[in-house]
């Protein structure tokens, strides 16, 4: 078996643990991004994938943060994004890989849904740039998390000049990080007309009616059955235009991910 069926396999173990837990405390969440993609288009992952992405309603996302520890195997462990982000990762501790000359272990994210302005308003164009700007800070206040490859041109560049006249030893993380997720809730996700993961890599293209997270569909991923949005079609649209066509052979490409290690659960 090849190492990215096997890190497949140990996700997929990781999010049939999130789901039960979800189940057993009547948590909310839904398949987003390429894990959405994933079950509509290849009932599973995307071959050449390893990621898993779930999205909950923000008052979902918090009770599932109290109440996981106590729930978990103990080879499981929640952590946040080394910015302590709105990014919830679940880990496990016994499979480790390497990614980009660094080890790690394998994990699945799970993001908060909050509320957004109307989209296309004065008011959602200043809280995006708001959002962006207090992101930008918060990355800025950390030397190791300045490299990204998705980030764009200018804020690349605001970085670099950051990071060579070392601005982040002025900027205090914390205060940075408390003022962010304070702004990326202030829209509340049951009364806000417009929803999404406002931190995500598709920025306002993950920004949709509210309707399109109702109740969830039930759809196959794998050897399970996933939540996804009630508009899961609309949604992968708005993100990837025509989803169901497959992307060129050359772009087809695994992450270079090595598998080094797998322990035995517990």
């Amino acid at each position: 078996m090849s190492d990215i069926k096997i890190i497949q396999n140990k996700i997929l173990s990781i999010l049939k643990e999130f789901i039960n837990i979800c189940e057993e405390n009547n948590l909310t969440y839904y398949a987003l991004g390429g894990t959405l993609l994933g079950a509509v288009r290849h009932k599973g992952f995307i071959p050449w994938d390893d990621d898993i992405d779930i999205g909950m309603p923000r008052e979902d996302y918090e009770k599932f943060k109290k109440v996981a520890p106590r729930l978990l195997p103990s080879y499981l462990k929640i952590v946040n994004n080394p910015l302590n982000l709105d990014i919830t990762q679940l880990v496990d501790k016994n499979v480790i890989v390497k990614f980009a000359n660094l080890e790690s272990n394998v994990f699945i994210d799970i993001f908060p849904l909050d509320g957004y302005p109307e989209k296309g308003s004065f008011a959602a164009k200043l809280h995006s740039s708001r959002v962006l700007f207090q992101r930008m800070l918060c990355k800025i206040s950390v030397l190791d998390q300045l490299e990204d490859k998705d980030r764009g041109t200018v804020e690349n560049l605001i970085v670099k000049i950051s990071k060579t006249l070392r601005i982040q030893k002025l900027l205090p993380k914390d205060v940075l990080v408390k003022s962010l997720h304070k702004l990326i809730q202030k829209y509340d996700f049951k009364t806000s007309r417009y929803v999404g993961n406002v931190l995500g890599r598709y920025r306002e293209r993950e920004i949709v009616p509210r309707e399109y997270f109702k109740e969830p569909v039930s759809l196959i991923f794998d050897d399970t059955m996933i939540n996804c949005p009630t508009k899961y079609k609309e949604y992968l649209s708005e993100i990837y235009g025509d989803y169901m066509k497959l992307p060129p052979v050359e772009d087809r490409v695994a992450h270079n991910i090595e598998l080094i290690s797998v322990g035995g659960a517990e």
